[in-house]
């Protein structure tokens, strides 16, 4: 009784191939070994065989008149090269950095623009500040009738000294 074996994977790919006489002598010799020794894989032969025979029945469609022509354009056009600016992801990527370039630099021109004002314009309050002590003191120098009355006080030592003793005196 023969032993039935199983065919390897690579001898099962080779059948059509066999059967379509695309192999090579030292291939072909293994394959018609096999066959004289196993009868499954004559049996995968024939069925293979049967199957061709059922193809070669089938009525064969016409292929348009233009078909060639079609194919080698289309091969001819993937063997041509896109150039880089004409690819998707080069010109989302240039759209993208252009999009940041203004962000970037409406950015600095804001950051720029705060950092001039702010140094170089003065608000009311500043001039507010350097003269508190004067309106602090607003009161009193309504009381004042005219500069030339503090000039002729200035001019007595003694009154002023006094005038200077008394502030001390009411301040503690």
């Amino acid at each position: 009784m023969e032993k039935l074996s199983r065919l390897t994977s690579e001898d099962r790919d080779n059948l059509p191939a066999y059967l379509d006489g695309e192999l090579d002598e030292a291939q072909t010799r293994r394959i018609e070994s096999l066959l004289v020794q196993n009868s499954v894989a004559r049996n995968d032969v024939e069925l293979l065989s049967k199957t061709y025979d059922l193809l070669d029945e089938l009525e064969r469609p016409d292929a348009p008149k233009d078909f060639v022509e079609k194919t080698l354009a289309t091969a001819k056009l993937e063997q041509i090269k896109t150039p880089l600016s004409d690819q998707p992801w080069f010109q989302t990527t240039q759209k993208v950095g252009i999009l940041l370039s203004w962000t970037v630099a409406f950015i600095i021109a804001a950051v720029a623009g705060f950092l001039i004002t702010n140094r170089f314009v003065t608000d009311g309050s500043d001039k507010l500040v350097r003269e508190l002590p004067v309106i602090q003191n607003l009161d009193r120098y309504d009381e004042v009738q005219s500069v030339e009355f503090l000039n002729q006080l200035t001019a007595e030592k003694a009154l002023l000294e006094e005038m200077r003793k008394a502030t001390s005196h009411a301040q503690k």
